[in-house]
């Protein structure tokens, strides 16, 4: 453990969105506190809190030694108002995302979309509305297929209650259904499941179209954020991605102990989740491209009034401690890790 005389730390509390990450095999393998113990200290599974204000350092990242993996939209808003954090990696799972329509609706490409009501969801209790940021970012990438901006669509908004962690699309899907709207986005297995719930028509699928930065939203590409301050604690943040690295080289091989392990995290049946993410990769990195994307995905959260002010990508990125963590897993043998 760290001599740092400013702070004994003896939690570190890990957040995780329900979605695909490596934290979440990383709990369900015990990977985090094993690899955590060897520096002294003890990890704190913040998913299974109930308090609200603790809950809540999962958007703002304002709990102290908070480590974050998730959607990118929280992760960049909280950076932009000042918070002290180090984006430490990312990863990139191609993801279920497409805008439906009625199946008696006139609406069959993107092109047909001009004109129309478009919903976005608003989730006022959110200080970052990151759920109507990224419906917003699915309908912008959409219309950009057919030479179309959001100028050219009618934006309704759509008061959404407290849905908790987990998507629903109950408030999309309802004003679709009641013809409030002709047409919304979802995303991921949940939004898939929805998809097939009820009779749609899906205008255009965008997880995995072939332009990559067509992909780009909220969970493409994923961040790994981590409190400033565990940076200053030898080894901590280096031993956190060890265990997600390790994590994401297992579900490589283990593909239906990660489809198990996802449906629990998002609630969605397992061949939702098989179907929904079924490219990329978990293992983290700090890849020029992603980073690229990513600086992308700023840009436009900036432009539609998402952040507090700008954040520089590049300079936030802090590569050490995942080189770090990946130079001793090279020295190691695959025998270690069964």
């Amino acid at each position: 453990m760290s001599n740092n005389p400013k702070t004994t730390v003896k939690h570190i509390s890990v957040t995780r969105c329900p979605v695909p990450t490596a934290s979440s095999l990383a709990f369900d393998r015990g990977l985090l506190h094993k690899e955590l113990a060897k520096v002294g200290f003890l990890t704190v599974d913040l998913n299974n809190e109930r308090n609200v204000p603790l809950l809540n350092a999962h958007f703002d990242h304002s709990l102290p030694f908070l480590v974050r993996e998730g959607g990118n939209i929280p992760a960049l808003w909280a950076r932009s108002t000042g918070r002290d954090t180090r984006l430490v990696a990312l990863s990139w799972v191609d993801e279920y995302q497409a805008i439906l329509a009625l199946p008696d609706s006139s609406i069959f490409t993107p092109a047909d979309l001009r004109g129309r009501r478009v919903g976005i969801p608003r989730h006022r209790y959110l200080e970052i509305d990151f759920r109507a940021a990224q419906a917003l970012r699915g309908v912008h990438n959409a219309l950009g297929l057919a030479g179309l901006t959001l100028d050219d669509v009618e934006l309704v908004d759509l008061e959404a209650p407290n849905e908790g962690r987990r998507d629903t699309w109950i408030t999309e899907t309802d004003a679709l259904r009641s013809r409030e709207v002709d047409a919304i986005f979802v995303k991921g297995a949940t939004g898939l499941q929805v998809a097939r719930a009820f009779p749609t028509r899906e205008i255009v699928e965008l997880g995995f179209h072939p332009d990559p930065l067509v992909r780009v939203n909220n969970g493409v590409p994923r961040t790994v954020t981590v409190d400033a301050e565990l940076t200053q604690h030898e080894g901590v943040v280096e031993h956190i991605l060890t265990a997600l690295l390790r994590s994401a080289d297992w579900a490589e091989n283990h593909r239906d102990d990660f489809t198990r392990i996802i449906a629990q995290e998002t609630g969605a049946s397992p061949n939702y989740v098989e179907a929904a993410y079924r490219n990329g990769s978990l293992r983290p990195t700090l890849h020029k491209d992603l980073l690229t994307a990513l600086d992308a995905q700023r840009k436009f959260l900036l432009d539609h009034g998402f952040l507090a002010g700008d954040v520089n990508v590049w300079e936030w990125a802090f590569p050490g401690p995942l080189t770090a963590a990946e130079h001793n897993l090279k020295k190691e043998s695959p025998l270690n890790d069964k």
